[in-house]
């Protein structure tokens, strides 16, 4: 009898149970999936406006020179060409593209984002998974935040600059770095730094953290995969006088021989888009940011010698990436956008108002520095006449103060004041692993 109206009660059971529920039964959206998602959107619709225009018309001439001979010889054409290969194997693609399409003008430019844009979405997922060790709710709100912070939305949406990959691949070194992966992380960061040799800021600490932690038979690994698959992407455009690649570099690195090229760095309160040959003390400009950088990253190398896990290893490499910028001679406005990425996975993961705020102070000036070159050079509906003009103001407060006076002198001594708190919160987290406090 019990089993008979237990055998009974089985389909009431069935009937009421939440599964049979059609509104549970319904598919859940990843919520991640949803950031990702508006996120690109939005990029799509940014896409429309107008980009840079010098550069976007030079990767689209790139882009077709690559589609119409290859790489083989490229860069013993007359074109001026100033980037390393990484890139222009993207540009190859869409060259081919074009051939079998023919893009309009305005279709050429909005494809050209694309890449950009691909590599945001990436980049927000990667950070998602690389802070798997903070509430579910932290880490959706770190990469929307990521999809909305402005110099991101800039940078490749509208302006169609690539600097979102190389931002992708020092955080995938970090990622593979922190998995305890370092030959894929020395794939990542090779590929990076073929895309933007500017990754080279990023090397000293990566090195710091592979020679801390692994022993020489890896280090050997990592050199070699590396080496093999820099010689992959070379060769194609070199044959087999790889020694032309650092030709090309050089030749890239003395394009604008400027302490700051319109960069509100260091170089930036009294160099602003000046000669970097001028010699004070024996040295020039040029030798004393190498020195300045150098002593930088050694101090935070230093800081976090003892420091473990991915915090550590992310807030190292965005100071880096801060240190480059800051104090390297011949900087564009750009070359400090890499650094947000790690830099914010370190800022959530601390929770350090040190952080936090040398945070903020950079991501306010870099937006000024990217808008004020971006509308220096491209006369549409974009330039805001009072702010274009308040940035270019040549005497601010009416008065100098060490000299000091333009806006961008200002604006540069902020991102100088940035630097500090970093570097302090830095010593902070070492001094705390050192003494065995929590981090």
């Amino acid at each position: 009898m019990a089993e008979a109206q237990a055998g009974a009660a089985t389909p009431q059971m069935r009937e009421a149970s939440p599964a049979m529920s059609p509104t549970d039964s319904a598919i859940k959206v990843p919520a991640i999936l949803v950031v990702l998602v508006a996120g690109g959107v939005l990029r799509l619709l940014l896409a429309t406006f107008p980009g840079f225009g010098i550069d976007v018309g030079t990767f689209q001439a790139w882009s077709q020179q690559m589609a119409a001979g290859g790489p083989w010889d490229f860069y013993d054409t007359d074109f001026f060409t100033d980037y390393a290969p990484g890139y222009l194997y993207v540009l190859w693609f869409i060259g081919e593209l074009h051939e079998i399409f023919a893009f309009t003008s305005g279709q050429y430019e909005y494809v050209l984002k694309l890449p950009s844009i691909i590599a945001d979405l990436a980049s927000a997922y990667l950070l998602y998974r690389l802070l798997d060790s903070q509430r579910m709710e932290l880490r959706i709100a770190s990469a929307l935040a990521y999809l909305l912070f402005p110099a991101t939305l800039f940078i490749g949406a509208v302006w169609g600059q690539v600097d979102s990959l190389l931002a992708l691949f020092l955080l995938l070194s970090v990622y593979f770095l922190g998995r305890r992966r370092p030959v894929a992380a020395g794939v990542a960061y090779v590929v990076g730094f073929m895309v933007k040799p500017q990754a080279i800021a990023a090397l000293p600490f990566f090195a710091f953290w592979a020679l801390r932690n692994y022993p020489p038979k890896v280090w050997a690994q990592v050199i070699g995969v590396s080496a093999l698959v820099a010689l992959a992407l070379t060769v194609p455009f070199f044959g087999y006088k790889e020694w032309e690649l650092y030709d090309q570099l050089r030749f890239s690195a003395n394009v604008y021989p400027y302490a700051s090229f319109h960069a509100y760095n260091f170089w930036g309160v009294f160099r602003y888009n000046q000669p970097d040959n001028v010699e004070y003390i024996g040295l020039t400009y040029q030798y004393w940011g190498i020195a300045l950088y150098a002593v930088t990253t050694l101090f935070i190398i230093y800081s976090l010698r003892e420091a473990k896990g991915m915090g550590a290893l992310a807030l190292g490499t965005g100071l880096c990436v801060v240190a480059f910028f800051m104090f390297i001679t011949r900087m564009h406005e750009r070359y400090l956008f890499p650094a947000f990425l790690p830099l914010l996975a370190a800022c959530v993961m601390y929770n350090s108002r040190y952080l936090w705020t040398g945070f903020a102070m950079l991501a306010v000036v870099q937006m000024l520095n990217l808008y004020h070159a971006y509308a220096e050079f491209n006369d549409n509906h974009l330039r805001i006449d009072w702010v274009f003009d308040w940035l270019q103001d040549p005497n601010m407060l009416g008065f100098n103060v060490f000299e000091v006076d333009t806006t961008v002198e200002w604006l540069s001594v902020v991102t100088v004041a940035a630097l500090p708190p970093l570097l302090a919160a830095a010593y902070g987290i070492g001094s705390r692993v050192r003494y065995g406090e929590p981090t």
